[in-house]
């Protein structure tokens, strides 16, 4: 059971939002009774306080020209506690609740699974309580293995764009180290035995219609890519890199394993086990579906999955590609759109321009009358060459500056539409 003299300290500083005393971090590995992690990095500005029945880490964060007052961060270590996976929720929701108004916010995003390690691992984000006139936000990720549980939580205080997503990296980088127990490690997905089978790149065509920022609906029509690897790790992006281990270690969140299951002798397997890693902590979700091979395909949980072939190295293409989005809706008293339009230029002598343009434009109905703007731009024209091989595009400006993006064509031995960077691009006449 968690220490209150721990918990009531470590509530008191969130609301607060005062000022820790003690050593800087050291950004090596750490030991909390049965349990080792990895603080942050030397000189990220957090620094440490042992507590009874815990760990606090606080950092400040300057005011900004975009965010006025200045922001802090706590994260809160609570345990290793005894405990298993039926009383960690008692706790967790101690915690997830223990900001002053926190109580009455509900979980605008939750997960439940387990870790790398098998432990089973809780986590929910709340949004926004008010302490002394502060606005906070809390995320909470409990750990339960058989004999010991722990849960963690970052407090951010008037967290905002860059300093939120700086805070939530290291929280989540601290997460995923956890070890509970003697024999765990850091989090990395490692293929078991059994996982795997499987080798290449394959798209799934997904429609459908989704509500957006403005109050409507978009159709979306996204060709889904799914990478699968013969050692059972599977992604759902390219690897910038062509290395997929490489890519799964720095984004996570695009990966998880995967294992055929079923069949026999004289029949393939008849379902796939994916195991994905649902969000920054580390949590796998697994869901068993439906499986299938068609002809050089795959059919899994009913969708057609197409093979996508590589491009050969030294490919070069003719044409002008147009990527064109557009959101627009309405509320009672506001009317809002957005579009955007670019333009890819290849030519077959290897070089490349690039041309494009957004816009924005809204009204909003006040007592007073109706109010509207409308604001555009032009993007710069680029140019230079390029060079195609495999799943990336390498465009070089004339300037010297290299982007590289993923690329494939869904449509075999057509190159009608090109997904660009996730993008849809069709090839105009």
């Amino acid at each position: 059971m968690f220490h209150r003299s721990a918990l009531r300290f470590g509530l008191a500083l969130a609301a607060l939002a005062s000022s820790l005393p003690g050593p800087a971090l050291a950004g090596s590995p750490t030991t909390l009774g049965t349990m080792r992690f990895e603080a942050p990095s030397v000189g990220s500005g957090w620094v440490a306080k042992p507590v009874k029945g815990g760990m606090l880490y606080q950092k400040e964060f300057p005011a900004t020209e975009k965010n006025r007052r200045k922001g802090g961060a706590i994260i809160q270590i609570l345990g290793p506690f005894p405990g298993t996976t039926a009383t960690l929720d008692k706790d967790f929701e101690t915690v997830a609740t223990g900001v002053k108004g926190m109580e009455k916010e509900r979980p605008s995003s939750k997960s439940d699974g387990t870790t790398v390690n098998g432990h089973r691992i809780r986590a929910d984000y709340r949004c926004c309580a008010r302490a002394q006139g502060l606005s906070v936000g809390q995320r909470t990720v409990g750990i339960a293995s058989g004999r010991h549980q722990v849960v963690l939580a970052l407090v951010g205080i008037e967290l905002r764009d860059e300093a939120r997503k700086s805070a939530e990296a290291d929280f989540e980088a601290l997460v995923r180290s956890v070890a509970l127990e003697p024999a765990d490690k850091p989090f990395e997905l490692v293929p078991q035995a059994g996982d795997g089978g499987l080798d290449g790149v394959y798209t799934h065509l997904q429609t459908g219609v989704t509500p957006n920022a403005f109050g409507g609906m978009d159709f979306t029509s996204d060709s889904e890519i799914t990478v699968f690897d013969p050692s059972g790790l599977y992604a759902t992006e390219l690897p910038e890199n062509g290395d997929i281990t490489v890519h799964c270690r720095a984004k996570p969140t695009d990966c998880g394993l995967y294992r055929l299951k079923g069949g026999g002798l004289l029949s393939g397997a008849s379902e796939i086990e994916m195991r994905e890693v649902g969000d920054a902590f580390g949590t796998i979700e697994a869901e068993t579906k439906p499986f299938a091979k068609q002809g050089d395909g795959l059919e899994i949980d009913g969708g057609a999955y197409s093979r996508i072939p590589p491009f050969p190295e030294g490919t070069v293409l003719a044409g002008r590609w147009r990527y064109f989005y557009a959101s627009s809706g309405s509320t009672a008293f506001a009317s809002n759109s957005v579009s955007s339009e670019r333009i890819l230029t290849l030519a077959s002598d290897g070089t490349f321009r690039r041309t494009g343009w957004s816009g924005a434009s809204g009204t909003n109905d006040t007592g007073g009358g109706t109010t509207g703007f409308t604001a555009s731009g032009k993007r710069p024209a680029s140019s230079g060459r390029y060079k195609i091989v495999g799943y990336t595009l390498e465009l070089t400006g004339n300037d010297g500056r290299t982007e590289r993006s993923s690329i494939f064509a869904p449509d075999k031995d057509s190159d009608k539409l090109l997904v660009i960077g996730g993008s849809n691009y069709l090839k105009q006449e």
